[in-house]
């Protein structure tokens, strides 16, 4: 069901320029969501209209539950942004302590600066960065 509502990665986008998500992302996020509350009929009722081209009750299911997708987006945020964090910090000790065994560390450390500053972008965008839903 997740891959029929779009979960391709190459559809999972967030936009670094505007801090925008893709349509996919909210619904993976929202059907992720219900079911780890065990909302499993809102979560068939979601499913349903999507297959079936209802986008009134697909927007209405997602104005609804917006909260909660808001704190799921929140938590793959903030735990991304922990993860780049510590990479960060083992790139700057792994790159003193063996600059020369890695020569591609400085351009994966550019790599993760880039990807922070995205998620920090899209959290900025979406209101999250007040721990509204956190």
């Amino acid at each position: 069901e997740m891959k029929n509502l779009g979960y391709a990665h190459d559809r999972m986008l967030f936009y670094k320029d505007t801090g925008d998500l893709t349509e996919e992302v909210w619904d993976i996020l929202l059907y992720m969501a219900l079911g780890e509350n065990d909302d499993v009929a809102t979560q068939q009722q979601f499913y349903q209209a999507h297959a079936g081209g209802d986008y009134a009750t697909k927007q209405s299911i997602h104005e609804q539950y917006y909260p909660l997708t808001a704190a799921k987006l929140s938590d793959h945020i903030e735990t991304f942004l922990d993860e780049l964090d510590t990479l960060e910090r083992k790139g700057e000790y792994g790159g003193k302590v063996a600059a020369d065994d890695h020569p591609r560390l400085p351009l994966i450390m550019r790599h993760n600066e880039f990807v922070k500053k995205t998620f920090l972008t899209v959290r900025n965008a979406q209101g999250l960065d007040q721990n509204n839903y956190a």
